[in-house]
């Protein structure tokens, strides 16, 4: 390019002479000096231009070489981004399984909450029946020595056991006068307790019932403890907790192959229940 512009000047300067053809020398010497004031003003301006050029194609290197560079920054701010956005992604999936593992351990904690509240009602249900079991003991210390009644805990009951001969007379569901008397006695401090319920058990031997009023030990057993219901309701134990069971001979506490084992099994319980609502609310008990 720049070679291109100098052959064009250097002809103009050659047609100069040419075209003057035949003037004075005087004239001639005068466009000779003009020209070349023209020419070296030519050449100045050439000059320039050529500077200038010189100066844009190094301004345009420079703007090449930083176009590069921060095209070099903007795929890596491309990357950067890219990562962060994976980064960002990762980061959401945690944060929803973190949310989730919250809410579950909330869940687990309120199920645990009430598991224990529950074995704490379960607990004081416990320490309840317990001190009324020692109550118990203390109350009918006199007919516990006496051999007129005996107090126990069973499959975590508390169970009053009158033996039938301090009750009944063989093959009878009437109560006797000292039954009686002892079941007046149990029914006033069962009274006391007005928050608990009371089922009588009525019990018996496997000896067949020889004939009337009753068909089998299932009727003279469930006849015994409707006696005995009927005695406490005197003595003053609301009848809205207490009801009446017969088992027959099919609840033993002992053999009925000899005589003493058989006494034995000829029973009235009266069995303290559990606080059901308590129970239930507790849930199964590992």
């Amino acid at each position: 390019m720049r070679s291109s512009a100098r052959t064009s000047v250097l002809m103009a300067l050659l047609i100069v002479p040419l075209a003057t053809g035949c003037v004075r020398r005087s004239t001639y010497n005068q466009a000779l000096a003009d020209a070349r004031d023209v020419e070296m003003g030519l050449r100045q301006d050439l000059q320039a231009g050529w500077d200038r050029e010189d100066g844009l194609e190094a301004d345009i290197a420079e703007l090449e070489s930083e176009i590069e560079g921060l095209e070099a920054q903007i795929a890596d701010l491309e990357g950067q981004r890219a990562r962060l956005q994976d980064r960002l992604g990762l980061a959401a999936e945690e944060v929803h399984r973190l949310e989730v593992l919250l809410s579950d351990q909330g869940t687990e904690y309120d199920q645990l909450q009430e598991r224990l509240e529950s074995l704490r009602a379960v607990e004081a249900e416990v320490r309840e029946r317990n001190a009324i079991y020692e109550d118990m003991l203390n109350r009918f210390r006199s007919l516990i020595d006496g051999g007129q009644l005996a107090v126990s805990i069973a499959r975590g009951r508390m169970v009053i056991q009158l033996p039938q001969d301090v009750l009944f007379g063989s093959g009878s569901a009437t109560l006797g006068a000292e039954g009686r008397r002892t079941l007046t006695e149990v029914g006033r401090v069962l009274s006391d307790l007005d928050d608990r319920t009371f089922q009588v058990e009525g019990h018996t031997d496997n000896v067949p019932i020889a004939g009337a009023p009753f068909a089998s030990n299932w009727e003279l057993s469930s006849a015994r403890a409707l006696s005995v219901v009927t005695v406490l309701i005197d003595a003053g134990v609301s009848p809205e907790r207490l009801s009446g069971a017969g088992y027959g001979e099919h609840q033993p506490v002992a053999s009925n192959d000899d005589r003493d084992g058989r006494r034995l099994n000829r029973r009235i319980e009266i069995v303290m229940l559990p606080n059901l609502d308590v129970i239930a609310d507790s849930g199964p008990l590992d």
